[in-house]
């Protein structure tokens, strides 16, 4: 019998999205495959759960071997959510898709499996896909590095490196072997929303080894606010928080220069926090800080512009 696979979905609010996801993994050819959904206390989230069981009983094959339901009884951030649901997984492999995110073809987890029994990783990373609200595919992501033949010659010490200057892994895309938790923990909870990343640099640290899986895995939709780069307030708290924990007391590739490159990176998330709080600034605070941080402006417009462009040469082809 196939090894079982922990299929963990994390839900808030955002129960739409959650069938969507269900029925990529009621179509999965995998044949053993345990569904646990975990609520961040959703208001009503109650009244739904009669639902999402007859959906699961009226939709699922065979392979779907067990499917739970279990509710944070309060909110209490993403990290908390996940971390209840790891809780329960009795597989041997671990994936996180959250509601929306959609595997890309019926042997996506099929294939994730395939990639890790014929190697010793304890996770690896496939690729992701954008899915605009329109429907349009965007294959290259800001988020995310999409060249996997650099990223399979990476050491640990470059793939930390690499760490430290952005968070370029898929975080819908992973797998990983029960075991990895077990060793080195599960997700951070001094941190609210953001689970990846700060786990990624926990990994790093330790010198655990990422395996790439170079296929697109999950199609994601891009209406996340770390997404298309608008971030919120909270979610920029957390990442304060991320680079004072693990980045800032570890990263010493610029020796007597690290100082100033450490407030260049300060200076870039108070931009992103000036952006989070725009909404709740006057006129001229925003001028003001329009001002103060046009260098990062001008940088993130760069970015942007350049994905655009390898996005525009993708769909010429």
């Amino acid at each position: 019998m196939d090894k079982l696979v922990s299929i963990v979905v994390a839900t808030y609010k955002n129960i739409d999205g959650l069938y969507e996801t269900l029925d990529s993994i009621f179509a999965q050819t995998y044949g053993n495959i345990e569904v646990i959904i975990t609520d961040d206390g959703s208001p009503n989230f109650s009244d739904h759960i009669e639902k999402i069981e007859s959906y699961y009983k009226n939709k699922a094959k065979e392979n779907i071997t067990n499917f739970e339901i279990r509710p944070l009884p309060v909110n209490g951030g993403t990290v908390k959510n996940l971390n209840n649901g790891l809780k329960y997984v009795k597989g041997d492999y671990i994936m996180t898709p959250a509601p929306e995110d959609i595997f890309t073809s019926n042997e996506s987890i099929e294939h994730c499996v395939s990639f890790m029994e014929n190697s010793d990783f304890l996770i690896a990373f496939g690729k992701m896909r954008g899915v605009t609200l329109d429907g349009e595919y965007k294959y290259e992501l800001i988020s995310c590095e999409s060249n996997y033949d650099l990223l399979k010659s990476y050491s640990i010490e470059d793939t930390l490196n690499r760490l430290f200057v952005r968070d370029f892994l898929p975080g819908p895309a992973w797998i990983a072997r029960k075991e990895l938790f077990e060793k080195y923990g599960n997700f951070d909870e001094d941190i609210r929303l953001v689970e990846d990343y700060p786990y990624w640099l926990h990994l790093a640290l330790n010198k655990v080894r990422f395996g790439y899986i170079d296929e697109i895995v999950v199609d994601y939709k891009l209406s996340g606010v770390s997404s298309a780069g608008n971030y919120s307030e909270m979610f920029m708290n957390d990442m304060f928080k991320i680079y004072d924990k693990y980045i800032f007391p570890n990263d010493k590739r610029y020796g007597i220069f690290q100082g100033f490159y450490n407030f260049l990176k300060r200076s870039g998330l108070n931009y992103y926090m000036s952006e989070a709080k725009k909404e709740d600034m006057t006129p001229g605070q925003r001028r003001a800080a329009k001002i103060k941080y046009l260098p990062f402006h001008i940088y993130v417009s760069m970015q942007n512009k350049k994905v655009e462009k390898k996005n525009k040469r993708i769909e010429k082809k």
